[in-house]
């Protein structure tokens, strides 16, 4: 089964939300009307436990690596050469 959307601003911002989240428009319109769904108090099957890890994989691999502080462990925590502060 297929959804048309004919509202062409719906169907930008469901675009804009896509590509802000790395995902699919499918993906954004489930989530949305899942949500909507639970706030109505709908039974809403849940995604398989499979799909949920991946989504948050996806979530996990999109956040921007820091660079590591330079410091040796011992310097971050204050310790000196003899192992003291």
């Amino acid at each position: 089964m297929a959804i048309v959307i004919e509202d062409l601003q719906l169907e930008r911002l469901a675009q804009q939300i896509a590509t802000a989240e790395g995902v699919s428009v499918t993906e954004v319109v489930r989530e949305g009307l899942m949500s909507l769904a639970g706030l109505r108090g709908l039974p809403a099957k849940k995604p398989a436990l499979r799909e949920r890890l991946t989504a948050l994989a996806r979530e996990v691999d999109a956040v921007p690596h820091r660079p590591s502080d330079g410091r040796s462990d011992n310097d971050i925590l204050g310790y000196n050469e003899h192992g003291t502060w």
